[in-house]
């Protein structure tokens, strides 16, 4: 790549969430990543920097994986592809797959479905279950319940799920069926059994939430998802995991669900499934969901090409074996802990930290300004980018800033992302 492939005039890339102009503005070619090892990324000019983020909670193992690019490749050589729909016979990497999954998930979720990401696993869920509802005759079961300022992904159907009203307005209308309750506050579930009542429990089809929310790793309480199940078990409603961030062990277990030993009917996966290494999404689902679909005139008409892919099935296969093999869920609660102890030393007595919390590997900083409130957008994103300079990535979100490693980050590692951070966060200034 050369600086004139960074004409603003013939650059071709359109970006992601951030202007592609402010991009061009701000890097150049120098700055682009152009090689993983371990715990780091380096870019064109060779600076190398600790990936505290890994890569947004996809890249579980880190980067330059022998194991898992092996894998990869050998199922490219002996079959990159095979199609799933229509003629329905996969690759054998795949069966093994959904077999190795139902062995590691929370009981009772026997059935696998294959996707993308993790939208398309929510937007799957969802029709599911409408589905499932239809199958078993009770059509008028349509409406999805989900939780206020939740994110599940941006197809329509998962972005409609989500109780983030900005997204409503940016992108709607969104399609029916949906609406939003409060977060809990009150822990025992009584509150949320009122909230269901008061829509009918027969015209729902289904509750969506993240076992520990995404946006600032709070976990649900443990008798609020209780009064869910039962809840949901007593008037015929399907309760779905969303777990495509918090599975594959970032939240202190394999999966979100195992904190509160509360299993859904459907759980959606993604991320960390494959450990960063190729696009794949799934839906587990209880064979009591299965059933109501094993017949010509009940299938789930809802596939694409590519689910299913021999490639990315073989990535998260390996994936799997190395959670097993190396004890990986065990490393991320010592690292989450070991990161939150250092920053909590190495942060006491600064003025814009409010607290630094732990939930396995997933390590929140709840920041604030000069008068108090939430950091802003803005300083979050400053405060990010003076990370980068420093050699260390991070991740923010609306409520909270956070350090989530690869789980096979190295305890000096920690030691040295904890103590770049905590220069930055000490010497940073929030705009008043």
């Amino acid at each position: 790549m050369t600086p004139s492939t960074w004409d603003r005039n013939t650059y071709a890339l359109w970006h992601g969430t951030v202007p592609t102009s402010t991009i061009l503005d701000r890097s150049g070619p120098q700055d682009l990543w152009v090689r993983g090892e371990g715990s780091w990324l380096i870019d064109a000019s060779g600076n190398r920097a600790l990936d505290a983020r890994a890569g947004v909670g996809n890249m579980t193992l880190g980067y330059g994986r022998a194991d898992v690019v092996e894998a990869m490749s050998r199922q490219a050589r002996e079959l990159p592809y095979v199609c799933m729909v229509r003629w329905e016979l996969p690759a054998p990497v795949v069966v093994e797959l959904a077999q190795a999954l139902t062995g590691i998930a929370p009981p009772g979720l026997d059935r696998v479905r294959f996707c993308h990401t993790g939208g398309a696993a929510v937007e799957s869920a969802i029709l599911m279950a409408r589905s499932y509802q239809r199958n078993n005759g009770r059509p008028d079961k349509r409406l999805v319940v989900g939780l206020r300022d939740s994110y599940h992904g941006s197809p329509m159907a998962a972005m409609a799920a989500s109780g983030q009203r900005m997204m409503h307005w940016v992108f709607g209308p969104m399609p029916e069926g949906f609406t939003h309750i409060p977060e809990p506050t009150d822990p025992s579930g009584a509150e949320l059994v009122g909230q269901l009542d008061t829509l009918g429990p027969e015209r729902i089809a289904a509750m969506i939430v993240e076992p520990v929310k995404g946006r600032n790793g709070q976990p649900l309480p443990t008798p609020y998802l209780r009064a869910a199940r039962e809840y949901c078990t007593k008037n015929d409603i399907l309760l779905i995991f969303d777990e495509a961030f918090t599975g594959f062990g970032r939240m202190g277990e394999m999966f979100a669900a195992e904190i509160s030993g509360v299993s859904p009917d459907l759980m959606c996966l993604a991320k960390g499934i494959t450990a960063g290494y190729s696009a794949l999404g799934a839906v587990l689902a209880t064979d009591r969901v299965y059933q109501a679909f094993d017949t010509t005139g009940t299938v789930f008409a809802h596939a694409s090409t590519t689910d299913g892919h021999p490639v990315a099935c073989a990535a998260a296969l390996a994936t799997i074996r190395a959670f097993a093999s190396e004890d990986l869920v065990a490393h991320g609660r010592t690292l989450g802990r070991l990161l939150s102890d250092r920053l909590n030393d190495l942060l006491k007595g600064v003025p814009t930290v409010r607290s630094v919390r732990a939930v396995g590997a997933y390590v929140g900083v709840d920041l604030v300004d000069h008068d108090g409130h939430p950091l802003s957008m803005p300083d979050r994103a400053s405060l990010e980018a003076a990370c980068r300079r420093q050699g260390v990535l991070i991740h923010y979100t609306p409520d909270t800033v956070v350090l989530m490693p690869p789980l096979t980050m190295s305890a000096q590692e920690a030691e040295l992302a904890a103590e770049r951070f905590a220069t930055v966060v000490s010497a940073f200034r929030p705009v008043p």
